[in-house]
């Protein structure tokens, strides 16, 4: 089957050639968050850092080095995890990532003490050394009783928080959830770096194109009339996908994968791209990912397998370069540590490769504008309401922004403060030691 659908990819790259540009020429925890509706709002922002891809495909996402505090205020403390004592916590905002160690928390952490710093704020990182519900109620109950400013946490998963909440409710301790979101009943907003629309949608297109042999193209950003085109041209077998996910419970995630399951349902894949995603968790753990990506391996059902989780994609494309699979990989991860399973120039042939393109967003800004929400409820009374906004300090290399809170429905509310961006050949080199 993969050796006919080759033959018609080769055909296809030579039928679109007219029609569409092809782009040559984009520890242990989920890799990002979601809004609580389908589809959110552009930020209207200006001067936005959300980078979105030019025509060139030249702009991206910052780097991962926090920028330098501008402010003479107080530095962050340096204790992270299950670390800090009493007096660090007291009277400082918590930051909370799903367990300690993991990359894409500690950067987002980077960003969230940078701008803290900036603005003379102590923070903390609180992250459990477990990826449970249970180790992060046991932080956050120690964090509110020796009576920490705020909370910003991504959450493990959907309930188990309540009590804890109620807590911290009582003590007037702000909750603003991040990556992955805490009940709409005890936080002040969620903060999404990219709408769970298009997140979900675009990592499909992504997957589908790949297994095409269609290389991304940086002048149709969401690659939707791209694999719109692709689709209409093919007549191979039936294309399946796979999905490795962190934990079965995790919202993010699952609103994800809901987004790839209403993308799948469309006309244009009838027939041609299973509506089915065989789907394995990894629990956001390394090796736990590693094994479920070798069953993948072994099975031998999937064309492509989507992770939309760094640690999930990293095991992935370490088991698949390993084994020198036909099985092709996107998702969501960080160039770091994805660099050695994605192509890095021009020159390369993307399609030598386990990972010829994938997706994130500026993971530092994240931090770096959850913080600037926590300041806007300490000093100017924001209160997450739909239609309020937080304004955010300019900062580093970023200029000042605005960001407007969107009504998500079911009484929640969510800001949205980035967008998707694919790294591919045409930017790797830039990136892949950056974030």
């Amino acid at each position: 089957m993969k050796n006919f659908k080759k033959f018609m990819a080769l055909g296809l790259v030579a039928a679109m050639a007219g029609t569409t540009l092809a782009g040559c020429g984009g520890g242990s925890s989920s890799a990002a968050g979601s809004s609580a509706g389908s589809a959110a709002p552009e930020a209207s922002a200006a001067g936005s850092e959300a980078p979105a891809a030019s025509a060139a495909g030249s702009e991206a996402p910052a780097s991962s080095a926090a920028p330098e505090a501008s402010a003479a205020g107080s530095e962050a403390p340096a204790a992270s995890g299950n670390g800090g004592t009493t007096d660090q916590v007291s009277g400082s905002h918590v930051f909370m990532f799903k367990s300690v160690g993991n990359n894409f928390g500690v950067i987002m952490y980077d960003g969230f003490s940078s701008y803290m710093a900036q603005v003379g704020e102590p923070c903390i990182e609180k992250s459990p050394a477990e990826t449970t519900v249970a180790a992060q109620v046991q932080l956050l109950d120690e964090s509110i009783t020796q009576g920490c400013k705020s909370i910003s946490i991504s959450t493990n998963g959907d309930t188990g928080f309540d009590q804890v909440f109620e807590k911290a409710k009582g003590a007037n301790i702000p909750i603003v959830s991040v990556d992955s979101e805490a009940s709409a009943d005890y936080r002040v907003v969620h903060n999404v770096q990219a709408s769970t629309a298009d997140i979900g949608a675009m990592q499909v297109r992504a997957a589908v194109l790949i297994e095409l042999g269609v290389s991304y193209d940086p002048s149709d950003v969401t690659m939707e009339k791209t694999v719109e085109t692709a689709l209409a041209d093919y007549s191979g077998e039936e294309l399946h996908l796979g999905v490795l996910s962190a934990g079965i419970d995790t919202p993010v995630q699952n609103g994800w994968i809901a987004e790839m399951e209403k993308e799948l349902s469309k006309d244009i894949y009838k027939g041609k791209v299973s509506a089915e995603l065989d789907k394995k968790y990894g629990d956001d753990e390394a090796t736990k990912s590693t094994t479920q990506a070798q069953a993948f391996l072994a099975e031998n059902k999937v064309d492509a397998i989507i992770s939309p989780t760094t640690v999930g994609i990293a095991a992935a494309g370490e088991v698949l370069t390993q084994a020198g699979s036909d099985i092709k990989l996107t998702g969501l991860g960080l160039p770091t540590e994805m660099n050695k399973y994605m192509p890095a120039t021009d020159a390369d042939n993307e399609f030598d490769f386990v990972c010829p393109y994938m997706m994130l967003w500026d993971v530092t800004h994240l931090g770096a504008s959850t913080a600037a929400i926590q300041m806007a409820i300490q000093n100017d009374g924001y209160d997450g309401s739909a239609g309020s906004t937080v304004s955010m300090e300019a900062w580093g290399e970023y200029a000042a922004e605005d960001f407007t809170t969107d009504d998500a429905g079911n009484g929640a509310t969510t800001l949205l403060t980035g967008t998707p961006f694919v790294f591919y050949k045409g930017n790797m080199t830039e990136w892949a030691n950056k974030l």
